[in-house]
């Protein structure tokens, strides 16, 4: 649909377009020095004048009006073939407009209009002679005609695109406002934990169940949330229910396991997996329609849940976006500067011509090459982000494998991991945490080893950095790493520790995540290896 906006945008070109043609007919129509064609060049020109004026005006529709100005336009190129075919190159105008106000479709439109107008107006009139000569004149003219107004069509649609782009920033810029408003008025915010636990807590008012947890499908598959509590048992039993309530929708019961869906009406948001308390038997039947019912109670809480994993899914997106610009900044700008300062450096060592200027440059050379290695291990840090493809032990792995090939120090890693995954931001928290377990290490601690155990089952997890060094300093007034460090354990549930070895040299740094769910398993594996070397 063409608005007043369009037209406004075209109308100087539109109009120009008539000016030029008229100009251009008026000198062979001088010259031809026929009536015929004189008053139909000044009646073109009023109705020309006429199209211009009626533009303005957002009630006149734009198809009819095109379609009314060509008709009028072939009648008066048909009027003068008798005399003369002069009139026929005006046909092309309204062609041109009508691909450039509306596209293709108004280029049909118009051409249509011209050809049963010049037909109807050309056959019956005996003062005109079709031949070969007339309908190869009025062919060609057409022919332009229909190429200036695939022109128009073209500009027209790259026009549109560009405003469609336009338009939809615009609208994005509006929504993002009005959600920002919202938030701010959800009385249970756009915390999916949050909403998690309240979704637990109601369906422990319903049923007598020991145990519960709400499990997501996110681009790793079937996660739990970290909020509840996992019963340790058949984790099999447990993974084959859930995944039964996802594909089907429905509660699930089998013994003392059950499940049953979180839905809005785009689908399953989530399902409840919970253990019904052992003292407490009732027929399998009457426990799915209780399962239903509840279902259907906690469709709000889905609703909730649904609307913060996405609100949760865009601000992980805009983070990881905004971290890699910033590494492609680091790395193009301020790590190139450095590199040339460096070369700058060199160039001064070899012209000294004293022992202290060679070893100021020389202290000078090493300083810059430990802020380029903090910069690259930053940059590297930006870029590997947790919520790729990697798992987060395997994100683990690769960080300290570029830390020891930096600097050298030999950094042992031990995963200990189940086939599901954390969610995508909790492996990301975790991630940041070990990058600066490790780097203070290598930085401060004066270690000469340092050991990473890594374990995951979610929702249970666990990460260990431990080193050899000369264990923890004094904090000094510009370090806020350990700070950092709480609030992002904080953030995702987890407990962090920090303390000197006892009777060893070093320090350790842990967090864990969700230990009431943890797996009795885990205490002979190799997450606690590291304390018998």
């Amino acid at each position: 649909m063409t608005t007043l906006d369009d037209r406004t945008r075209y109308a100087s070109v539109t109009a120009g377009a008539r000016v030029f043609a008229l100009l251009m007919l008026a000198l062979p129509v001088a010259v031809d020095g026929s009536i015929g064609p004189i008053l139909s060049v000044v009646v073109l020109a009023a109705v020309w004048l006429l199209a211009v004026f009626l533009e303005g005006f957002a009630r006149v529709p734009v198809m009819p009006a095109l379609v009314v100005e060509a008709s009028s336009v072939a009648v008066l190129a048909a009027l003068t073939l008798a005399e003369s075919p002069v009139l026929l190159p005006a046909l092309g105008v309204p062609l041109f407009i009508a691909g450039l106000v509306r596209g293709t479709r108004g280029l049909l439109e118009v051409l249509g209009a011209e050809a049963v107008v010049l037909l109807a107006a050309t056959l019956p009139n005996d003062r005109i002679t079709v031949d070969l000569s007339l309908a190869s004149t009025v062919f060609t003219w057409l022919m332009v005609g229909i190429g200036l107004g695939a022109i128009g069509a073209v500009v027209h649609n790259l026009k549109g695109e560009e405003g469609t782009t336009a338009s939809s920033y615009r609208e994005a810029r509006t929504l993002i406002n009005r959600l920002l408003d919202l938030s701010g008025e959800l009385v249970d915010g756009l915390d999916p934990l949050s909403i998690a636990q309240n979704v637990i807590d109601l369906t422990k008012e319903e049923l007598p169940i020991s145990g519960a947890v709400v499990f997501i499908h996110d681009a790793h598959g079937v996660n739990p949330l970290l909020e509840g509590d996992v019963r340790v048992g058949d984790e099999g039993l447990r993974d084959g229910l859930v995944a039964q309530v996802f594909g089907t929708a429905r509660p699930a019961v089998q013994g003392s396991d059950l499940a049953f869906p979180l839905r809005t009406e785009l689908g399953v948001v989530a399902v409840v997996q919970a253990t019904m308390h052992p003292a407490f038997g009732q027929p399998r039947a009457t426990t799915l329609t209780a399962l239903a019912a509840i279902s259907e109670r906690l469709s709000a809480e889905a609703v909730q849940l649904d609307t913060a994993l996405l609100f949760t899914s865009i601000q992980a997106g805009a983070t990881a976006e905004e971290r890699q610009r910033l590494a492609r900044d680091l790395h193009d700008g301020i790590a190139q500067d450095l590199a040339a300062f460096g070369y700058l450096i060199d160039g001064v060592e070899d012209i000294a011509d004293s022992p202290r200027q060679v070893a100021a440059a020389q202290e000078l050379r090493d300083e810059l090459s430990r802020v380029v290695t903090e910069l690259r291990r930053a940059i590297f840090g930006l870029r590997n982000e947790a919520a790729s493809t990697l798992s987060l032990g395997e994100s683990v792995q690769a960080m300290a494998d570029h830390i020891s090939t930096r600097t050298g120090l030999p950094i042992d890693v031990t995963l200990d991991e189940a086939d599901a995954r954390l969610r995508s931001d909790v492996e990301t928290e975790l991630l940041r945490i070990v990058q600066e377990g490790m780097n203070n290490a290598v930085k401060h601690a004066r270690a000469s080893r340092i050991r990473v155990a890594c374990v995951v089952h979610p929702p249970y997890a666990r990460v260990r950095v431990i080193d050899n060094g000369r264990g923890l300093q004094g904090a000094r007034d510009d370090s806020h790493g350990l700070r950092i460090m709480r609030e992002r354990a904080r953030r995702v549930g987890g407990h962090l520790e920090l303390h000197d070895r006892e009777g060893r040299p070093g320090a350790e740094l842990s967090v864990e995540i969700s230990p009431a769910s943890r797996p009795h398993h885990l205490a002979t594996t190799a997450e606690w290896r590291h304390d018998d070397e």
